[in-house]
């Protein structure tokens, strides 16, 4: 498992290094240095990890028990997420937990990092073949992890108009299959939190990025 954490903790760096759209923006070198900080997300490690792996289970992805890191010296090998070392310097404490699908294949992971109290971020990373052929394990996963850690209330706000979790990510499929760039991106709002989704072209496929942050 370490070999997978180490891989897609590796690919978030920039993801969350640009995502300006999720309260997070890196100065110019020549820019007077501004002060950052995380918002802590209403839900504990324990108590969201728990409730996404029993949900998940019920619709056939499976979730291992979390891989909990604390130590100065596992932050640094496992979880550093943040170019700018303020943020970066924010993170005291991160879980990783392993995604498979129901013919018991990887799917993915989902991180959630911050103080030891609570986290800041979550993270989901999924692989998609080329083919797309796992599209419904990203919808099931990603439109669990709203319902279970934003609120099951998109129905209802249909953020951007998006009828549906699946709906935004055929559209982000759409939009980036007819875009020139490698990565793409789209950011909303649900609930006073955060969410940004980002899609990535890569030598496996796609590489669906899901963040979370309050």
């Amino acid at each position: 498992m370490q070999k997978k954490i180490i891989l897609f903790i590796g690919v978030a760096i920039a993801a969350i290094s640009i995502a300006t759209g999720a309260g997070f923006t890196l100065n110019d070198p020549g820019e007077k240095q501004e002060t950052f900080s995380l918002p802590a997300l209403d839900f504990t490690y324990n108590e969201s990890n728990l409730k996404l792996k029993q949900n998940l289970e019920s619709q056939e992805i499976s979730m291992s028990s979390p891989l909990k890191l604390s130590t100065i010296s596992n932050i640094n090998e496992f979880c550093t997420f943040f170019e700018n070392e303020e943020l970066q310097n924010q993170v005291q404490y991160c879980t990783s937990t392993e995604l498979l699908d129901s013919q018991g294949e990887y799917l993915g992971n989902i991180h959630m990092i911050g103080t030891r109290q609570t986290p800041k971020i979550v993270l989901a990373v999924i692989q998609s073949d080329p083919f797309w052929e796992n599209l419904d394990s990203v919808k099931t996963v990603y439109n669990t992890i709203v319902k279970d850690l934003v609120c099951d209330c998109w129905n209802d706000a249909k953020p951007s108009n998006i009828e549906t979790v699946a709906d935004w990510i055929e559209q982000q499929r759409a939009f980036h299959t007819s875009a020139t760039k490698p990565t793409s991106k789209s950011d909303l709002s649900l609930s006073g939190m955060k969410l940004q989704m980002e899609l990535t072209t890569n030598t496996e496929g796609y590489l669906w990025k899901l963040l979370i942050s309050g």
